[in-house]
């Protein structure tokens, strides 16, 4: 997979915990369940370290559509963008390419990988 897509990744997946643990009814839930959500600087301080590894445009984009839609990067599967539902057209989603390059769905410009 594509270093930049795999950074973008755990950047989503950083950016998904800190809105969690940021969100009091989510952690009024946890704290009923018995668990605690601690270290949101650890989770600031990690995503600022992944963030620093994309490059500025690629970022800005992954901020614009995370913003839209909540989720910057979609999986496709059975050539479907899975964020919009739309259909990847077969020049996309060649085979021979998958995750190596850097794709972005034609409808809703979230990047894409395929499962």
């Amino acid at each position: 997979m594509n270093e930049v897509l795999q950074n973008l990744v755990l950047l989503q997946d950083l950016d998904a915990m800190i809105a969690d643990a940021q969100d009091s009814e989510i952690l009024d839930q946890t704290e009923k369940m018995g668990f605690e959500i601690k270290n949101l600087e650890k989770l600031k301080e990690a995503r600022q370290e992944i963030a620093e590894k994309i490059p500025p445009d690629i970022f800005n984009h992954y901020c614009k559509i995370l913003k839209a839609y909540g989720r910057a990067i979609a999986p496709v599967k059975d050539s479907l963008c899975l964020g919009c539902f739309i259909s990847i057209p077969t020049s996309l989603s060649s085979k021979s390419i998958g995750n190596e390059v850097l794709r972005n769905c034609e409808n809703c410009g979230r990047f894409l990988y395929w499962v």
